[in-house]
């Protein structure tokens, strides 16, 4: 597992159709004896998304957004994308952004106070707008961590349901919609 991705993602190939594939996960989500963790999916278009229940879910436990696609070679090819609760995710992403902008706001600020004699201070947003990245940043890290049991659960989970051993770990192309 990648240590400082915050959503890895993986994906294998599989001989089986898209259909069989979701119903091997349906059908394995649906067996009590081998879903011993409870898990729970919901099913969005095109896409699979398994969480835990909420008996043993916490803060940073992760959710599994499994997306099947049919490869040109008759293949079904099957992205793994995991990562926080939405909800959590979005916070995250406001944080950086808010970060973001207070390191753009203290340069384009500072800069125009430099440049008319009117002191500096406004370049105090610099470091403020690292800080909050880092700082999130480093949070979600350490929530990664926490969650790593789980997010191994969920990888076995689903290769042992489809039938596969090849996982992979990726990093997304310019085509890919994951």
């Amino acid at each position: 597992m990648n240590e400082t991705a915050l959503r890895p993602r993986y994906k294998f190939s599989s001989q089986l159709s898209t259909d069989e594939i979701r119903e091997r996960l349906k059908s394995a989500l649906k067996d009590d004896n081998f879903n011993t963790f409870k898990l729970q999916y919901r099913s969005v278009s095109h896409h699979l998304i398994i969480s835990f229940p909420a008996v043993h879910r916490h803060f940073w436990s992760p959710t599994l957004d499994v997306n099947m696609e049919k490869a040109m070679d008759g293949k079904t090819t099957v992205r793994l994308l995991m990562g926080p609760e939405a909800s959590i995710w979005t916070m995250f992403m406001f944080f950086y952004t808010v970060g973001g902008l207070a390191v753009l706001a203290g340069l384009i600020l500072g800069y125009s106070q430099l440049m008319l004699d009117k002191g500096t201070t406004w370049f105090f947003l610099i470091p403020a707008g690292i800080s909050i990245i880092l700082f999130f940043y480093l949070a979600a890290l350490s929530g990664k961590t926490k969650a790593r049991g789980q997010m191994q659960i969920m990888l076995d989970f689903v290769m042992n349901s489809v039938g596969e051993r090849n996982l992979e770990e990726y990093k997304p192309g310019p085509g890919d919609l994951v």
